[in-house]
């Protein structure tokens, strides 16, 4: 039972089996219960059950062939009957299909602003079903009842309800701690980390994402944070008028190699201003229909989403809009005319079209090479779709008299700065062209030929330090070169002062891999034993997800889920079991120490492998952890309590879990790979 008042809900999102953007309005997730049960539920159980979260997000994909929405199965039989959850069940944004599942399967709140309100499936008729006795009345109390439960139970209606704060002196220190706690150490050969501040003149910063802010980015996952320290900022702050930081970007991101044609090429006039440039023409809807919205003029055709700012009338997630310009070219010659898109974009030259960019699903760069002549003129259209998933467009040229090499400059730059330095530190990654929602990627290549750069600066300096930006793992072809790689993730508005403090040892990194970075996207499981459809998507590899299957089959990935090092170094020891009574069916402890000369944090891991089983499981599955600080020389005692259904596997044709009696060992470590300790206990159950 929930004992006191919040002054917020959380959401738990997306339920369930939400896991590709393909077709992220249809997609059909077909797999087998155990899978289902084991893998893909038990983090929203414990939400619920542990967390007593107040309200659930369902998900746009179907399962087993109905919309999650309103899923009689998942969200009646599991979430509100297995699970006893009394807090709101809602929709996500227009997700819902039907009114009779909406009424019938759990659906208690519809979200969404894409239609007239009396359109939605559970106004107008849901309304008149009520009235006409096709739906029940206590079908309508319960929505209302667990609607006003939640709205309760966050204070909505407590007279004494304080105001809220933002951006506090304690909200920054917990911004701060929790960027500094997640980033990830993954390699330090040579103890090249921390760098030394008095041993380091002038400091290289390589890379777009030492300058790059992310937080307000990729769509739902954006957060409008009043401030954000990008790692240029946190380096420079840290380390103050001590060192010399010096910043090159070394490649460009997706405008790369767009330059604006002149608007002295253009003869397209504002009449309004007599300036020249694009028209462009705005429609309400996708398909360049009706009449225009709203015209004007502009001297760059470009859409960004977190920059757009919508003319009145049109919905900033849905329209169209056309760009016409006059050309008048100084030289005659090829030029080079570039997209670069993640959505639906065409380019016209006399009313021909070069450009056809359609269905994309991450950005990707077209380019024509056109023919223009002096003392001509040419028409140019350029058009968009913009729907939901839709981040930008960016449209340039390079001239006849360029060279179409626009990044050899940075690059050139870059590895100047880079020799010329006593340090080196590169920032790269991915940004929210690549990490967003709506989307899923192609590939696990860094984006603008970041790997040719890294390359080129581990030749100048072996020693030069990389950090990555990113929400997902990505390849590392230079790994073997590289000494010393710090996964950043996306750290929010105190993430330049973390990566600043974790660079040069005012912190230890602590953070673990939650996943496993595969070495190739073909080696995933998911990818190599499952399949991934517009239509359906099947999870054949079962159970085989992740460090489950890398695990079973002895494969060593790239970096193995858990990973994580430290600038201390820590020893486990005395590791004991000892079979328990009632709920505890198993108790271990160990010893931890810290044997380094620095303070520092340890994830302590637990694994479990069952023996022998009636069923297949795979050959360790994590069933705890524990993050602890010890001091030099200190040694912590950690206790882990297994209970009975860490030992179990879901028995489908019993529709619960069991555990079987057997042999059990126990694992411990710092990572699904790294086992430092190991012990085998003989349980009987019954």
């Amino acid at each position: 039972m929930v004992k006191y008042h919040l002054s917020w809900a959380a959401c738990v999102k997306h339920f369930a089996v939400n896991n590709q953007e393909l077709n992220r309005f249809g997609a059909d997730v077909e797999m087998d219960e155990r899978t289902l049960r084991e893998i893909y539920l038990p983090g929203f159980e414990a939400t619920v059950k542990a967390g007593e979260v107040l309200t659930v997000m369902g998900a746009y994909n179907k399962f087993r062939g109905q919309y999650c929405c309103h899923h009689e199965y998942l969200v009646n039989d599991i979430l509100k009957t297995e699970w006893d959850f009394k807090g709101t069940y809602i929709s996500d944004w227009s997700g819902v299909h039907s009114t009779p599942e909406a009424v019938e399967f759990g659906m208690d709140l519809e979200m969404g602003t894409c239609r007239p309100y009396d359109d939605y499936y559970l106004d107008a008729g849901f309304r008149q079903g009520l009235e006409s006795g096709v739906y029940r009345e206590d079908q309508l109390n319960d929505k209302v009842r667990r609607n006003l439960r939640t709205l309760y139970l966050a204070g909505a209606f407590d007279a004494e309800r304080k105001p809220g704060a933002r951006n506090t002196p304690e909200h920054q220190a917990t911004a701060r701690e929790t960027a500094r706690e997640a980033m990830v150490l993954l390699k330090n050969d040579d103890s090249v980390l921390p760098l030394n501040p008095k041993a380091i003149k002038k400091l290289a910063v390589i890379g777009k994402n030492a300058v790059a802010k992310h937080s307000n980015g990729g769509h739902s996952s954006a957060v409008k944070c009043l401030y954000e320290v990008t790692p240029l900022e946190g380096i420079r702050q840290y380390l103050g008028d001590t060192v010399e930081v010096v910043y090159e970007p070394g490649y460009s991101d997706g405008e790369a190699g767009l330059s604006a044609i002149p608007t002295e090429y253009l003869a397209t006039v504002d009449e309004g201003w007599g300036v020249k440039g694009w028209s462009v023409s705005y429609y309400a809807n996708q398909k360049f229909e009706g009449p225009v919205v709203f015209s004007e003029y502009t001297e760059l055709p470009r859409f960004k989403r977190e920059d757009f700012v919508a003319p009145e009338g049109i919905d900033s997630y849905s329209h169209s809009a056309v760009y016409r310009a006059k050309l008048k070219v100084p030289e005659t010659g090829d030029y080079l005319l570039t997209v670069v898109t993640d959505g639906s974009v065409c380019l016209k030259v006399d009313g021909a079209e070069q450009i056809n960019a359609t269905g994309l699903t991450q950005c990707e760069k077209r380019q024509v090479t056109c023919h223009f002549e002096v003392g001509k003129t040419y028409e140019l259209e350029l058009s968009y779709k913009c729907g939901e998933p839709m981040y930008c467009f960016y449209f340039g040229w390079v001239p006849c008299w360029e060279n179409e090499a626009a990044h050899s400059e940075e690059f050139s730059n870059a590895l100047a700065l880079a020799q010329d330095a006593d340090a080196v530190i590169f920032c790269g990654g991915l940004t929210h062209r690549n990490d967003l929602e709506g989307q899923d990627r192609h590939h696990l290549a860094l984006p603008d030929e970041q790997d040719v750069l890294i390359e080129a600066l581990l030749q100048v300096n072996p020693n030069t330090v990389i950090t990555l930006v990113g929400g997902s793992p990505v390849q590392m072809p230079w790994i073997e070169q590289a000494k010393s790689v710090l996964w950043m993730w996306y750290a929010g508005m105190e993430g330049g002062h973390a990566a600043a403090e974790l660079l040069f040892g005012a912190a230890s990194p602590s953070g673990r891999l939650p996943v496993t970075f595969p070495n190739s996207l073909e080696e995933s499981p998911a990818h190599k034993l499952g399949s991934y459809e517009f239509d359906k998507s099947v999870y054949s590899e079962g159970l085989q997800v992740g460090y489950l299957y890398y695990s079973t089959h002895s494969i060593q990935p790239l970096f193995a889920f858990g990973n994580g090092l430290s600038y201390a170094e820590f020893e486990y020891e005395n590791l004991q079991l000892l079979a328990g009574e009632g709920d505890a069916a198993v108790t271990a402890t160990l010893d931890v120490r810290n044997i380094g000369s620095r303070a520092g944090k340890e994830v302590v891991q637990l694994y479990l492998q069952d023996v022998e089983a009636s069923v297949f499981r795979p050959k360790i599955e994590l069933k705890g952890f524990e993050k602890i600080e010890l001091a030099p020389g200190e040694t912590q005692q950690l206790s882990f309590e297994l209970t009975a259904r860490d030992l179990s596997f879901y028995d489908v044709d019993a529709r619960a879990w069991k555990a079987e009696p057997g042999e059990f060992i126990v694992h411990i470590g710092r990572s699904s790979v790294d086992l430092r300790l190991s012990q085998s206990i003989v349980l009987e159950i019954h």
